[in-house]
């Protein structure tokens, strides 16, 4: 068995080894997981049906290095966070041989994202129609609000998602927190927005984008969707970068329908 450019393969490791499926994980939850345990090595991860192996090398809640196919460094690293099936193996005393990343786990991961979503922007811009307002195309696509909601749910880490008129009344919600009282979320948070776009007019620094509000039981991330604001509830802030890159093409989505 070989890899790119015909170099084999390193051995998998036995079964006793760290291992396991991307459709059971994913690669953000298996480095901070190793990055929390402060484990040094590799994780090798294999795309059966496209062939494509790749390697990221960390230290100690730094990752050094990356290779996906062809790429290396953040730009291999970035595609492997959209890997979402595939078999990977920790490599335990596995070093690169040049660090081309050499970032904390949680920066890295950031990094990432931004580069996802530079990526898909640039995508976007190439692929996208001519679309005029109420086209058959819109039509088309546009999908019910609940739907939409129903897929931010899927995303793992999210326990809510609530739309929340500018009044403060809860238009429509999906999912439950028991850290969270839904109703009161949407009082507050509308108040919370308005100042804070009150504020943005006043700096003249543009339109309010995107709040992030941590607390000790939760973090809450809240984005205007149309005339409204969506807001979605996490245990924590460990995947708040994966769910900010899996959501914001949903978002966009849920704005259609309100």
């Amino acid at each position: 068995m070989t890899g790119r450019k015909g170099s084999p393969l390193a051995t998998p490791p036995d079964d006793k080894a760290l291992h396991g499926s991307l459709t059971l994980t994913s690669i953000t939850d298996l480095l901070q997981f190793l990055a929390a345990s402060t484990r040094s090595g590799a994780i090798r991860i294999i795309r059966e049906r496209e062939n494509v192996e790749g390697m990221i090398y960390f230290d100690k809640g730094e990752v050094l290095s990356a290779r996906a196919g062809e790429q290396t460094g953040m730009e291999g690293f970035a595609t492997m966070l959209n890997w979402d099936r595939g078999t990977f193996f920790y490599l335990p005393g596995i070093a690169p041989l040049e660090t081309t990343i050499g970032l904390p786990v949680q920066h890295a991961i950031l990094e990432a994202i931004v580069l996802l979503d530079n990526r898909s922007k640039h995508e976007a811009n190439d692929n996208e129609p001519v679309i005029n307002e109420g086209s058959a195309y819109m039509e088309q696509v546009a999908r019910e609000s609940t739907d939409v909601m129903n897929d931010l749910l899927e995303i793992s880490g999210i326990d809510a998602v609530v739309v929340v008129g500018r009044d403060g009344f809860v238009i429509e919600s999906a999912g439950s927190s028991t850290r969270i009282n839904i109703d009161e979320l949407g009082a507050s948070l509308a108040h919370a927005v308005n100042g804070i776009e009150e504020m943005g007019t006043e700096l003249n620094i543009n339109c309010f984008q995107d709040m992030f509000i941590e607390y000790g039981r939760a973090v809450i991330m809240c984005k205007p969707v149309g005339d409204a604001i969506a807001a979605i509830a996490t245990p924590d802030a460990s995947k708040l970068g994966i769910i900010r890159h899996k959501t914001k093409k949903l978002f966009q989505e849920l704005a259609l329908s309100f």
